[in-house]
């Protein structure tokens, strides 16, 4: 007897039948705040917009956001590895957004 219910565990996010599962908040806090330090990011809000959802107030926050959803797409565990992935990507994306930015 086969059934169609996925069983979820509170830290799952089930999109489309398919189980993804949501990294601790503590652990993407930390590799956050290493991409913060490792890319000198200033405090601030102007990335909110740029990488974040707007509804961060900070960059901190909205790298947080950023991490979190990396580590959800690319299906990566959250622990240092993962910061092989994460900085230059990260980086990457920072500069595309400078350079698509009129310096004024």
């Amino acid at each position: 007897m086969s059934s169609n219910v996925i069983p979820i565990r509170p830290n799952q996010i089930v999109k489309n039948d398919v189980v993804h599962n949501t990294p601790a908040a503590q652990d993407v806090r930390k590799l956050a705040r290493a991409l913060f330090i490792s890319l000198n990011i200033a405090p601030g809000d102007s990335l909110v917009c740029l990488i974040g959802s707007g509804e961060e107030t900070s960059n901190f926050e909205a790298v947080v956001s950023w991490v979190k959803d990396t580590l959800i797409r690319e299906k990566l565990t959250p622990d240092r590895l993962a910061l092989q992935v994460l900085l230059p990507a990260l980086e990457k994306r920072l500069f595309c957004v400078t350079d698509t930015i009129p310096h004024l």
